[in-house]
């Protein structure tokens, strides 16, 4: 029996849990240490990561108490500080509390800097600016404090530079950090090898099945045999990605190809539809249901052309516009040409149309510019009396900028767009003229859930000592969904005859809306609007609205609704729209 008992008590013992055994040693830790010194030690020291160790036990603290000095001067190097004074006391022991006192010192300042840039480099006509430029960038200048986080990202990014700009085989053939604590001195040196320089070498194109290779080749902004730089090969990739041949893009250069000294270039591309039938829906109080039907064909003669017709049909608009655009070229440069009949009859402005224009568009990352020659034929009637035909040939120039986040669902970023455009005197015009358009969008997001504030300047002036004898169209209106909510489309600007609504020489509007997220894909909004036109700024005065809204990211585009209220007459308009005005 008392065996038996024995072997219980054992057994019992065994099962107990191995905390009840090695107890935790809860400790604190304090750092005493100048500025960021003391965030550096406390983020990185193993003691104090350590403090709330459920493991932790009398070897293991002892073994990191040992450790800690010599951890702490090692991080303190790394900033410069090669003569601290550190101490480690136990300040308490039940509870264990410790506090590491840092004295840093004088830290090691950089006393002289050699960078070198070795091989066929040198002989290079543009060795000198790359030496420069090296320089220039280099995060260790003469005097500064000698930090091993600046010292590693100056080698990194000199040798970068040599990497995307011709040279993507350089290496680092030397570097050394002589370090004397005693004067507190450094001296840096650092050689980088070039290696021969690589060019571009052919163009292999992968998935390619309803459109030519010439679509895909006349976006490159080089051919076989010029210089290899990064920056050509990732413009090359936004040129595909943002065409509309493509949903899916892989611009890649494969430097273990490299065959006497080129490099070749690999495009992997998914096509889209050679085929586009787009349908939109607006609804405006007072003015009523609009739609839009466009029709897009990417490969017209099986040459990558695209040509485009597009029917917009409003109550007091109706538009047929023509369009056809070639692919962009190896310059950055594309054409198109267009064409449109338009009708309108609105706020007692009737007018007929005829347009047609040539452009020259380049599209870099962000940016497009694009400069064109208009002709505009116009037909006015106001108040059911034919008033006049206008008529004006334009060189007009373009400017927009869209960095944003999502360009679908934008939260954060700006959205810039500038026009500028004269007549050539008189000829081929009823008046000379020149109009300025100048838009600005903002959006800003202080933290995800919180909402997103949308602000709108737009600006626009046209400079003519005969206004009377402008188009219509180049004057300026505004109201409605996209502008001044609250009033009727293109119910502000001059007063004309029976309550007709005439266009003015100048035009300004503003909008703070702000976006409360309700779910994943709907918001709330709040917004104030502001704006008018007018004949001159002397006579311009500010109609205002305030409304909410609702946003919702369907699945097409956003879908906006809004109910707005003006305060010149106390009505309340709503509006809806599908998309952004962009």
């Amino acid at each position: 029996m008392a065996s038996l008992s024995c072997r219980a008590l054992l057994a019992a013992a065994l099962s107990l849990p191995v905390g009840n055994a090695w107890a935790a040693l809860p400790y604190t830790v304090e750092i005493a240490a100048p500025g960021d010194l003391g965030e550096l030690l406390a983020g990185s020291l193993e003691l104090v990561a350590s403090q709330n160790d459920p493991d932790m036990d009398e070897m293991q603290l002892e073994a990191l108490l040992r450790e800690a000095p010599g951890q702490a001067q090692t991080l303190l190097e790394t900033e410069g500080y090669f003569a601290a004074k550190i101490r480690l006391d136990e300040e308490s022991r039940a509870p264990r509390r410790y506090r590491l006192a840092v004295e840093p010192g004088e830290p090691v300042l950089i006393d002289d800097v050699t960078l070198r840039l070795a091989g066929p480099v040198r002989l290079a006509e543009d060795y000198q600016p790359r030496l420069a430029r090296a320089l220039e960038l280099w995060p260790l200048p003469t005097g500064a404090r000698f930090r091993q986080v600046e010292w590693d990202s100056g080698k990194r990014v000199a040798l970068r530079q040599l990497q995307v700009d011709g040279y993507p085989r350089a290496r680092i053939a030397a570097s050394r950090a002589d370090i004397d604590p005693a004067t507190r001195r450094a001296t840096l040196t650092v050689e980088l090898d070039s290696a021969d320089p690589v060019a571009f070498g052919p163009i292999s194109i992968s998935g390619l099945k309803r459109y030519p290779e010439d679509v895909v080749i006349g976006m490159a902004r080089f051919r076989p045999g010029a210089p290899y730089t990064l920056q050509r090969l990732l413009d090359y990739q936004s040129a595909l990605e943002q065409s509309p041949y493509f949903s899916s893009v892989v611009v890649s250069a494969d430097m273990a190809k490299i065959s006497d000294g080129r490099v070749p270039v690999d495009v992997a591309v998914e096509e889209l539809p050679r085929q586009k039938l787009a349908l939109g829906l607006t609804y405006e109080a007072g003015e009523g249901l609009g739609t839009r039907i466009g029709y897009d064909h990417y490969n017209l003669f099986k040459r990558g052309y695209i040509g485009s017709i597009l029917l917009e049909h409003k109550p007091s608009e109706q538009a047929l516009k023509f369009g056809l655009s070639f692919p962009r070229q190896s310059d950055g440069y594309s054409h198109s040409l267009n064409a449109a009949f338009k009708h309108s009859d609105v706020q007692g402005v009737e007018t007929d149309a005829l347009e047609g224009g040539l452009w020259r568009i380049r599209s870099s990352g962000t940016i497009e510019s694009r400069i064109g020659l208009e002709y505009l034929l116009e037909q006015e009637t106001v108040a059911d009396t034919l008033s006049q035909d206008n008529s004006a040939l334009l060189l007009s120039y373009g400017w927009t900028r869209r960095q944003l986040d999502d360009l679908r669902r934008p939260r954060a970023g700006t959205l810039i767009d500038l026009q500028l455009s004269t007549t050539l005197g008189d000829t081929l015009s009823s008046a000379a003229f020149v109009r300025g358009y100048g838009k600005l969008v903002h959006y800003w997001s202080p933290r995800k859930n919180w909402g997103t504030l949308v602000s709108r300047i737009e600006l626009g002036e046209v400079f003519t000592n005969n206004a009377d004898r402008v188009p219509t169209s180049r004057l300026f209106r505004t109201g409605g969904a996209t502008s001044v909510r609250g009033y009727e489309y293109l119910g502000l600007g001059l007063p004309g005859p029976d309550d007709s609504v005439l266009g003015g020489r100048v035009l300004a509007v503003g909008s703070l809306e702000y976006q409360i997220p309700v779910s994943r894909n709907w918001s709330l909004a709040l917004f104030h609007d502001a704006g008018n036109a007018a004949d001159s700024w002397q006579d311009f005065s500010l109609a205002h609205s305030n409304g909410v809204g609702l946003r919702w990211m369907s699945p097409v585009a956003p879908l906006a609704l809004d109910i707005a209220k003006a305060q010149d007459d106390g009505k309340i308009r709503w509006y809806l729209s599908l998309g952004l005005a962009f």
